[in-house]
């Protein structure tokens, strides 16, 4: 499981490897979270150039190199070339020790993974499969901008085909930390409810959460530090001594923090985090919060997940590309038994919470595992060209 977290972006430097389609996607979210975007790319889409030619970013036509990964809050790679995209994780997180570091779909080279979002201009929801299926988060961010008459970030940055300007909304940056391992301070006089809740969710995570006493709290402490999470900000402040590569979380004053951690729905590794942007929203995020629960927790929606997960490996090996393996899990989900001549494609529920249809959801939510791995196995095989689809 991830953490989900909230970062507050705004005039931080930002730095964007790549200048295809999937970073335009980073540098969009970056903007409307008050960034400050530097691209680095020989080539970049029409709305990167267009954002660089206006002022908005930086953009520096040509390839990485070393040392371009210096001084930045944030660092995230996303070319076709595995090699540049390893050299810029080991640079910017091993060698420079920047905390914020993210390679396109390679998880293990990864301290954040991006989420996807929506947001009607009161609330905002992301959405998380821990890296286990990117196809099924974007199902549901779909379903979101459809019930929710919200707006995906996927959308911004064009009209008409054309590109158009991206102005800093003062939206949080939506991002699941990956703390396998990494070192989680607590300070806290006393284990409130707030804090057990971060406490509990760190160690889903997998993290080395360590609990320090306010008045044992010393500067070396923080240094290797991946996460500081404190009931009162002056906790930190006393003994940080100018250390800032942690990331905090405050919760007497979350303003003052790095991140934030919003309310959540969580199934397995399905996480959907909801926010309000301003306090008179708040009881409308309760709501909503509480209605997502009922549809998402329970219901099956964490077990095809972690399955799909299972499968990642295996497609890896078998599609040289991103594009290639988006396809496969894409007709993987959308594949229905046929019960009439009309194509059919898996609704996951959204519309039809008692749907019977015979696809690889309901085999999952039904614990029919033996028909999954079957119809899994032959899909791909015939992806693979090995042979030709079986049911």
């Amino acid at each position: 499981m991830f953490y989900p977290a909230y970062i507050n972006l705004q005039d931080q430097k930002c730095l964007v490897i790549g200048g295809g389609t999937v970073a335009e996607r980073k540098v969009v979210a970056m903007l409307i979270s008050g960034g400050d975007v530097t691209v680095i790319s020989p080539d970049a889409t029409e709305l990167v150039a267009f954002l660089a030619h206006s002022g908005t970013i930086r953009w520096h036509k040509r390839q990485v190199k070393a040392g371009d990964t210096n001084g930045y809050f944030l660092v995230c790679a996303a070319t076709d070339f595995t090699h540049i995209n390893t050299a810029v994780f080991r640079e910017a997180h091993e060698k420079n020790k920047i905390r914020l570091v993210n390679v396109v779909d390679v998880i293990p080279q990864c301290t954040f993974a991006a989420a996807s979002v929506v947001t009607d201009g009161e609330l905002m929801l992301s959405i998380s499969t821990s890296g286990k299926s990117p196809a099924t988060s974007r199902r549901i961010r779909e379903h979101f901008e459809k019930v929710l008459h919200a707006s995906s970030l996927y959308t911004l940055g064009y009209e008409d085909g054309k590109p158009v300007p991206i102005e800093n909304q003062g939206l949080p940056y939506p991002v699941y930390f990956l703390l396998e391992g990494r070192t989680c301070i607590i300070l806290c006089q006393q284990k409130t409810p707030e804090i057990e809740r971060r406490i509990s969710l760190l160690n889903r995570c997998g993290a080395a959460v360590v609990h320090i006493a306010p008045h044992k709290l010393k500067s070396h402490h923080l240094k290797d530090a991946f996460l500081v999470v404190a009931d009162n900000v002056s906790m930190v402040n006393t003994v940080s001594k100018g250390e800032s590569g942690f990331i905090s979380e405050y919760l007497d004053k979350p303003s003052a923090g790095i991140y934030f951690t919003p309310n959540l729905v969580i199934d397995d590794n399905l996480i959907i985090s909801v926010s309000s942007r301003k306090s008179s929203d708040i009881h409308k995020a309760r709501i909503l919060h509480k209605q997502l629960t009922n549809q998402f927790e329970n219901n099956g929606y964490g077990a095809f997940i972690e399955f799909l997960g299972t499968l990642r490996p295996e497609v890896l090996k078998a599609f040289p590309t991103s594009k290639k393996r988006a396809e496969f899990f894409d007709t993987l989900i959308d594949t229905v038994k046929p019960e009439s001549p009309e194509p059919q494609t898996c609704c996951f529920r959204f519309t039809n919470p008692e749907c019977s249809a015979e696809c690889l959801f309901n085999w999952i939510r039904s614990d029919n595992l033996e028909r999954a791995n079957t119809f899994t196995t032959a899909l791909l095989a015939a992806h693979s060209g090995n042979r030709k689809q079986n049911w």
